[in-house]
């Protein structure tokens, strides 16, 4: 699969295999953005943009005000359990989702009230943004444990 991305921490964790257009011509690396970074720093000593970095989230005039401000942040305990148990809620919530699908799919569904209909649109519906929210966290959260 060719996959296009300008999120790094994106490229990062999902590719296992980086495609460049450089000005010599077209290489391949192993692994992600940073991968491809460490291995152009081996195979040309002196890159044109060897004195470019890449952006930070920090704004221009932010300036780190001890060493520590430049180590990544480290997950919290709550955050560890919180990710610990995301996958199980995402399966929990993925499981809710396809047994409305399923009682949605009977013909018999739709001969109930329509309050009835609706609340069950309603449930369908939340369970879904809920499980984009999940979805949404555990990349955060999985973000935040990789670069640490």
């Amino acid at each position: 699969m060719l996959l296009v991305s300008h999120d790094r921490a994106f490229l990062n964790n999902v590719v296992t295999s980086s495609i460049v257009f450089e000005p010599t011509g077209v290489k391949e690396y192993d692994g992600g953005y940073d991968d491809w970074l460490r291995q152009r720093a081996t195979d040309d000593p002196q890159p044109k943009n060897a004195g470019c970095k890449p952006k930070s989230p920090q704004s221009k005039d932010a300036s780190p005000k001890s060493p520590a401000a430049n180590k990544p942040r480290r997950l919290s305990y709550k955050e560890m359990k919180e990710l610990e148990a995301l996958p199980s809620r995402l399966e929990e919530l993925e499981t809710q989702i396809a047994r409305l699908h399923q009682a949605m799919a009977d013909a018999d569904f739709y001969k109930r009230s329509g309050d009835d209909i609706a609340a069950a649109q309603k449930q369908l519906t939340d369970l879904e943004n809920e499980l984009s929210s999940a979805f949404e966290r555990w990349e955060e959260l999985e973000a935040i444990e990789s670069a640490s």
